[in-house]
């Protein structure tokens, strides 16, 4: 009796809906299907399993009732059937991967270059991982806690943009946090924003980045860190202060960097400085600010980079930059890269790799002018939490995040302090134009009442 047969034997003969529910339909061998749907017509109609007797009387196909005599007839089996299932789903799973190989060995690895076979090989563990549940069953009721572990709750992150709202709201390690924006609004610069943020706090944080280089994502984060107009330090016309400023924030970049920081300080030329850092020192596994630039980044790349860089680095944050532009694989897709399906795919999809990796991702995505998202509104289905930026001039001083979702606490928005000069969000939080017009307002009707 193959595998199959007996787990359909002892989820049957000792009613297990349990393990039935966990059960799909593509583990099975292709002969199995018919069976299977009698079997979950009968569960989905009456909310239990079926008996034998009960089977015997609903099937009607021949050969499935030959499948089902057989299987009645068949010696009892002494193993659980969450283990028979177990032993199925590996069995698909070595099954799947090796047709996968198989395939690529005869069509693609004889012209590809290593990028695109380590791609390839990814894709293939992405597609499995896709067919094939992985993740365990919640806690049994009899031991769960009530409050998870201080370490895990250590591991709670604030966004870093406004202290007030930080000291309410903070998001877990498997959270999908989003937030959205049209061109320009500002989603690049609240990204390195949450990024220092979280460096700022002795954590490293990964940065998937699409459209800007990872210079300029350096250069940003520096600018907010260290105070200096990024207008300036882009161009390097900055003061001998300032060049101070960048120059220790560089160093914490790298194990023992502040050593080299005393002899920069000697002779004042900061190339010389960089080489001496990068030659004779590593940058810090932790604490890191490492940047993944990618203009073709497609999810299975994002999970290349975090199998091999989670583990070393711990990161506190992943932040894509930005969802929208994101492929689920480099093949073309049917719709494009812009069809709703397809961002709804990628929206799932970083939403399970925070709860595989245990970090929060945090990612942008386009607004249209009414603030709704553009393409696909479905990508916020899968967002623990998702707010729309709110702009205003550059006299006004400040942003406003709207909150549009929230899962697992109020949706409150908050605005936040805004310097232009050197990009810096926040941490204070400041008045926006409508809401000094609303104060305003309700001052002139106080002044009328006397």
């Amino acid at each position: 009796m193959n595998l199959a047969s007996a787990l359909f034997k002892q989820v049957i003969a000792t009613q297990d809906f349990e393990t039935w529910s966990v059960l799909r339909k593509h583990y099975l061998p292709q002969e199995y299907s018919a069976l299977y749907d009698v079997v979950d017509k009968h569960c989905d109609k009456f909310h239990k399993m079926p008996s034998f007797e009960e089977l015997r009387y609903e099937i009607r196909d021949a050969s499935t009732r030959e499948k089902f005599y057989a299987i009645e007839q068949s010696q009892e089996v002494c193993v659980e059937a969450s283990m028979l299932l177990q032993y199925l789903k590996n069995e698909y799973t070595q099954r799947e991967i090796l047709t996968s190989l198989e395939h690529y060995v005869d069509n693609s690895v004889a012209f590809e270059d290593a990028e695109e076979s380590l791609s390839h090989l990814h894709q293939i563990v992405l597609d499995v991982e896709r067919k094939v549940e992985l993740q365990h069953p919640e806690e049994s009721m009899q031991y769960i806690e009530l409050w998870e572990a201080d370490e895990d709750l250590a591991r709670y992150l604030p966004l870093g943009l406004n202290t007030d709202y930080d000291y309410n709201i903070q998001f877990s390690p498997r959270d999908l946090i989003l937030v959205g924006g049209r061109r320009g609004a500002g989603k690049s610069i609240t990204c390195t924003n949450v990024a220092n943020s979280v460096l700022a706090s002795g954590r490293a944080a990964i940065y998937f980045t699409i459209e800007m280089d990872s210079r300029s994502i350096l250069q940003r984060a520096c600018a907010i860190a260290t105070g200096v107009p990024f207008s300036r330090l882009k161009l390097k016309n900055i003061s001998v202060t300032e060049w101070e400023k960048v120059a220790t924030w560089w160093a914490n970049r790298f194990e023992n960097g502040l050593e080299c920081l005393k002899e920069y300080k000697v002779h004042r030329d900061f190339s010389k400085f960089h080489h001496t850092l990068k030659t004779n020192h590593q940058l810090l596994p932790t604490g890191q600010l490492d940047v993944v630039y990618d203009p073709s980044l497609t999810l299975t790349r994002i999970r290349a980079e975090l199998d091999k860089k989670v583990q070393v680095m711990k990161p506190g944050i992943i932040i894509v930059d930005y969802l929208n532009q994101v492929k689920r694989s480099s093949l073309p897709s049917r719709g494009g890269q812009y069809d709703w399906t397809e961002q709804i795919e990628v929206s799932k999809a970083l939403k399970a790799m925070a709860q595989e990796y245990e970090v929060p991702i945090f990612s942008p995505y386009q607004t249209d002018a009414t603030g709704e998202a553009r393409f696909a509104k479905g990508i916020l289905d899968a967002a623990d939490a998702a707010y729309a930026l709110e702009t205003w001039g550059p006299e006004d001083n400040c942003i406003t995040f709207n909150c549009v979702k929230m899962r697992s606490a109020a949706a409150l928005s908050f605005t936040s302090t805004m310097d232009w000069e050197t990009l810096k969000i926040g941490p204070e939080t400041a008045l926006s134009p409508k809401e000094k017009e609303d104060n305003s307002s309700k001052t002139g009707e106080n002044i009328d009442d006397l």
